[in-house]
Order: C-alpha cells, then sequence, then structure tokens
C-alpha cells in the first residue's frame, strides 16, 4: 500500500457500493456523501452516484434561469429543460426533458431544482435509475418506493470537480455564473441564451449544445473536434435547429464549427471569446446574419 492508499484507507466512509465502474471491479467511498438516500431499490453503484452528482450540479445550476430539470446518461445531459413561461409547469417541465431525447432518458438520472411531488411522480412513465430533488412529498416517496428506483435528497455542499493523477488527487472549483452580453444581432430571450450555457457547462469538452423553447434539441460533447460536436448536435436537433440558440463552451478556433450551426438553421450563438481568430469568427457570424452573445466565463469540462 503507498502513501497515498494509506491516506485514503483513513478517510474511508462504510457505505457498501453495488460495484465499480464495472460488475467485476470493486468500489470505494472516501469522505461522508453528501445525500440522504431516502429509497435505495437497488444498491447504489459506483457510476450512480457520479451520474447523481453530474445531475444535480446542473439542475442547480437550472436554478439562474428559474428552475428546471435534467436526465444525465454517463454523466452528460441528454435532455434539460427549464421553467420558462411556456412550460411553466413543473410536471411538463420533467415530461419536456425526458422526451428530448427519450431514447437515451431510459435508465438515466433525473434530477429536478424543485421539490419532487406525487403528481410529477405518477407522471414518470420511463425507467429511470435515480431520481435526485432537493425535497420529495411523503407521497411522492411512497409511490416511487414501489420501483426499483433510488431517491437521492442532497445535502448542501460546495460543488468541486477531481480526478486522480499520478497518485494523487487534484480538484478544481466548479462555477458557473456571470452573464452572457450581446456583442451584435437580434437580441434573443437571455433566459434562453443563459440556459444553452448552462447546460454546455455540464457537458463533456468538446461542448455544443442547441435549445429552443426552454429545451435542449442537440446536445454534442466529448469530442476532440468542436466541429465535430456541432455536426453532432446539429444532427441530433434536425430541424428543430432552425431559429434556434446554440451554446459553446469554449471558443470556435476556426469558422468551421460555426458554418454547420449556421448551415443547420441556428439563429443565435453564445461562446467566449479568446481565439487567436476571433476577429475572423465574429464577422463571419456577422456576415451571415447571426445574433453573438459573448460569454463572460469558459465552462470547459474534461
Amino acid at each position: 500500500m503507498n502513501l497515498f492508499e494509506e491516506e485514503l484507507m483513513l478517510q474511508k466512509y462504510d457505505m457498501q457500493l453495488r460495484y465499480g465502474e464495472n460488475p467485476h471491479e470493486k468500489a470505494y467511498v472516501f469522505g461522508r456523501p453528501q445525500f440522504e438516500l431516502l429509497h435505495e431499490g437497488k444498491q447504489l453503484s459506483f457510476n450512480n452516484i457520479l451520474d447523481a452528482e453530474a445531475a444535480w450540479s446542473l439542475a442547480r445550476n437550472l436554478e439562474i434561469v428559474g428552475g428546471g430539470c435534467v436526465v444525465v446518461k454517463h454523466q452528460t445531459p441528454c435532455g434539460v429543460s427549464y421553467l420558462k413561461e411556456t412550460i411553466a409547469d413543473k410536471t411538463r417541465c420533467v415530461a419536456s426533458a425526458l422526451s428530448a431525447d427519450s431514447e437515451s432518458s431510459y435508465g438515466g438520472i433525473l434530477a429536478t431544482s424543485f421539490e419532487m411531488t406525487i403528481d410529477i411522480a405518477r407522471s414518470l412513465k420511463t425507467f429511470l435509475e435515480v431520481i435526485v430533488a432537493p425535497s420529495f412529498e411523503d407521497e411522492a416517496v411512497e409511490y416511487l418506493s414501489k420501483k426499483k428506483v433510488r431517491l437521492i435528497r442532497p445535502l448542501n455542499y460546495t460543488a468541486y470537480v477531481g480526478k486522480i493523477a499520478f497518485d494523487s488527487l487534484i480538484i478544481s472549483e466548479r462555477r458557473c455564473d456571470g452573464q452572457p452580453t450581446l456583442l451584435f444581432g437580434r437580441p434573443f430571450d437571455l433566459n434562453e441564451v443563459t440556459f444553452a450555457l448552462i447546460v454546455a457547462e455540464a457537458t463533456r469538452s468538446n461542448a455544443i449544445v442547441i435549445v429552443k423553447d426552454g429545451v435542449t434539441v442537440g446536445i454534442g460533447g466529448g469530442q476532440p473536434s468542436r466541429k465535430r460536436s456541432a455536426w453532432i448536435a446539429t444532427t441530433l436537433a434536425a430541424q428543430n435547429a432552425e431559429g434556434a440558440i446554440a451554446a459553446s463552451d469554449a471558443f470556435f478556433p476556426f469558422t468551421d464549427g460555426l458554418d454547420i450551426l449556421i448551415k443547420a438553421g441556428v439563429k443565435c450563438v453564445v461562446a467566449p471569446l479568446g481565439s487567436i481568430r476571433d476577429e475572423e469568427v465574429l464577422t463571419f457570424a456577422k456576415e451571415n446574419g447571426i445574433t453573438f452573445y459573448s460569454s463572460p466565463i469558459r465552462v470547459f469540462r474534461h
């Protein structure tokens, strides 16, 4: 046992996990997880906890635009909606997130920024591994406890991201703040623009997120090429990209990724600046009639 392992063993928390990242691997918990497990239909696994935390971090950030919900699969959002005027009903908000990518939502993790009520619980028709919410009605817990789903109520904690590298644990703050600034073009709903950026923050880099009417319609991420992420997002969005808003988690190094979004029908883009080709990219956007918002922060996630 090396020094790192010895230090970790001193902090090991007595919580049994079903298995590690794969069924043949063991898993351990160090430090006390900041959540209350209200129901455990099946024993929690390593992946369940990571997915639940990814979903909750995004759901909590949605409070910036008034609240919403997210479905996560493999620590990646596959459907997100917020409480826009047209989907202000919370049950409808959940349904919109689940149907944004119904194929991927199956077996996913649902997190809401608002209470899980009995009405919302009864509306859930797809199989979910975990449901995360700041609170649960007693009736909702009773109803959902008849299923194999796990119910998690997070406690108050500060979000960090971290990985093990070179036999050490490295961590970073996780923050999503600041408001996009309109550079040129026709103004769009600022909440909708901010919503797109919030989802990009929760998506693996390189991330391109397309939103329309308060719901994600195309999410591309986890690619070594921003152009490839744009292609994935627009392919998933299909005709829903027309007139939509797209967010990029970092600057466009070339015009090629932006060109894919424009050709798909996207009319508004939000992204941070910082490329040596910023002037070229912005000129290209302006010439193609695109509204461009500058993000005050880069939200790159590995």
